[in-house]
């Protein structure tokens, strides 16, 4: 797949992506995304419907990749998260995407690939309900070290 990314795939631009993921979404849905738990469930919705309009992954690459980064910013901002490049995580032979988040637990969420996976999967693979899961099992009470 190839992605026409405005901002290299990095640890360090994924607050960049992440913000055109804010962007867009004001854009092209009305929604105001301020990086809270509680603005995953426009994010969802968003996903839901390119899922509605019959998108592919591949039709809508850069539209999950920004908001997969969206995803990881909540995350980061919410649950004292960081950016990591996969190479360097528990999810180095499991993601084959260049950035993951990290929780103080050391446990890693491929949150791109989730993004690729809610519009794929449908409503089983909730963001919200991501969310809450890093925060119950990936915090610094540990849990499992990687999380797709």
């Amino acid at each position: 797949m190839k992605l026409e990314l405005r901002f290299p795939a990095s640890p360090e631009n994924a607050l960049d992506h992440a913000q055109l993921a804010v962007e867009a979404a004001w854009e092209e849905f009305g929604f105001d995304l301020d990086f809270s738990p509680g603005s995953l469930e426009s994010v969802d919705a968003q996903i839901e419907s390119l899922r509605e309009d019959g998108l592919t992954g591949e039709d809508a690459a850069e539209a999950l990749f920004v908001l997969g980064c969206y995803l990881g910013e909540v995350m980061v901002r919410s649950l004292r998260g960081r950016w990591i490049a996969t190479t360097r995580s528990p999810l180095a032979d499991v993601s084959p995407w260049p950035m993951v988040v990290v929780l103080p637990g050391g446990s890693a969420w491929d949150v791109i690939g989730k993004a690729y996976k809610r519009l794929e999967l449908g409503d089983s693979e909730y963001l919200p309900a991501y969310l809450a899961a890093a925060a119950t099992h990936g915090g610094p009470a540990g849990g499992s070290r990687a999380r797709g």
